[in-house]
């Protein structure tokens, strides 16, 4: 492979030659997602959508073929023949549609490179396919009363679930498991909380990522429930070819069965797009889990500065060029920049996607190809976080000095007893006698114990959410 004048081969050319850093660097990690948003993977699902609209499309218009003027028929007995596609030669285009060759894929791009089309492209390599199986006379047939659009968010909302299903849902039950896992093993470990950055009341590491585990897990059963809306009604959404031709069939009927058969929510009324409303939905949960993320990562950065939490040093790793003590909170740095970057993509998408203007522009074709890149980032750092979870672990002995360190810690506890005893003025006298002090005055709170006022939160922790 030639580059920028030098000579590069082999798998290190892969890494380092893509322009996309999730192409190239970080492809290890969110390669599986090729499968449902790769240039081959769009024209793939556009097949498939094609493929399968024509054998329900020949199904539903069989009884009327008969005799039919619009139909190129062979013989007299064409209308039984086109019956028996569903069970003969429907399997083996719809194998093919299934199976699509490198060859086939390339061939759509070439014939897109000559007409500047990639859903016609899709069409004519469908025709070709047909001619070759004997059945040249439904060749008129694929995308007939079709726009591009139709076979377009059809393959997208068949993407997306893919997608979903497959990588998106296991890997942030993965993230939310291992935290999960973490949250029940350190619920008993008392630490200082912190709010406002100042030390408050004692808590448990535990108790503090189950937090997190009941966040993740909100947004995530909100994502596993969305099913993307698909239309299939034409070039304005009116229907106005299907039924100027055949104005006795029930195309609404057939719309809705179509969509619906496909695994996606049916969505009648539209101008030439499909609106978006569920996919948005769900780029919005999507960015919300990774806002979740996001603070998570803060977070776990804090409790390793503060030194609460200790990192397994890895022998052959490097910290710092300069520094060779360092081992520096990476997982987390790296998943909070790939979360924005995701974040600020699904925003992108969520604004864009609904908005066309009139009955349609075309500006949504290049941002939905971006669809894949927002999911890979945010793929990318779920897997990173759940690296770093497991490379953590408590830090009892500074978090013993701790606790030793801020006996004021139960200043609440002690001005709610004097409270409880009717001691007039106890938050006053509390006040004066921690806010600012030594630790070695505060005898009277020296005498109690930070384990022992934690509340529920060990059973918090130990809690399952969702």
């Amino acid at each position: 492979m030639l580059y920028d004048g030098r000579v590069m081969a082999g798998k290190g050319a892969a890494l380092v030659l893509p322009l996309s850093p999730l192409d190239g660097r970080y492809q290890e990690k969110v390669k599986e997602l090729r499968e449902y948003f790769s240039e081959e993977a769009l024209i793939s699902y556009r097949v498939k959508v094609e493929v399968k609209y024509l054998l329900e499309l020949v199904r539903f218009l069989a009884p009327t073929f008969s005799g039919s003027p619009q139909l190129p028929r062979r013989s007299r007995g064409d209308s039984a023949d086109l019956k028996s596609l569903s069970t003969e030669s429907s399997k083996k285009l719809l194998h093919w549609s299934n199976n699509l060759s490198d060859k086939d894929v390339a061939r759509v791009k070439k014939i897109e490179a000559k007409i500047r089309h990639d859903v016609k492209a899709v069409e004519y390599v469908i025709g070709e396919k047909l001619t070759k199986m004997g059945l040249a006379r439904l060749v008129p047939w694929v995308h007939w009363g079709l726009t591009s659009e139709d076979t377009n968010n059809l393959s997208y909302g068949l993407m997306v679930v893919g997608a979903k299903e497959k990588v998106v849902l296991p890997a942030m039950r993965t993230l939310v498991d291992k935290l999960s896992g973490l949250a029940r093993v350190w619920a008993g470990t008392v630490m200082p909380a912190r709010t406002h950055g100042q030390v408050a009341v004692p808590t448990t590491l535990g108790k503090e990522m189950a937090v997190f585990v009941s966040r993740f897990s909100w947004w995530l059963k909100k994502f596993a429930e969305v099913k993307p809306g698909g239309k299939l009604n034409g070039a304005v959404g009116n229907y106005n070819a299907m039924v100027k031709i055949y104005p006795k069939k029930d195309w609404l009927g057939f719309s809705r069965k179509f969509v619906a058969g496909l695994g996606l929510t049916p969505t009648l009324i539209t101008t030439q797009i499909e609106p978006g409303t569920q996919l948005v939905y769900a780029f919005d949960l999507m960015r919300q889990f990774n806002n979740v993320g996001l603070n998570l990562a803060a977070d776990l950065w804090q409790y390793i500065a503060f030194d609460y939490l200790k990192q397994a040093a890895v022998k052959d790793e490097v910290g710092s060029s300069t520094m060779p003590h360092k081992v520096n909170p990476i997982d987390f740095e790296n998943a909070e920049g790939n979360l924005k970057l995701a974040n600020g993509m699904l925003a992108v998408l969520a604004d864009k996607l609904p908005v066309s203007r009139l009955q349609r522009d075309l500006s949504d074709s290049t941002v939905k190809r971006n669809i894949g890149v927002a999911w890979g980032y945010s793929l990318l750092a779920w897997k990173t976080l759940t690296d770093g979870l497991a490379k953590v672990a408590p830090n009892k002995n500074k978090l013993r000095q701790e606790l030793e360190a801020h006996p004021e810690m139960l200043a609440e506890a002690w001005q709610l007893s004097l409270r409880k005893r009717g001691e007039a003025g106890a938050y006053e006298k509390v006040k004066d006698k921690t806010r600012g002090k030594p630790r070695e005055e505060l005898k009277e709170i020296k005498m109690w114990k930070a384990a022992d006022y934690v509340g529920l939160a060990e059973k918090l922790a130990k809690m399952r959410v969702g």
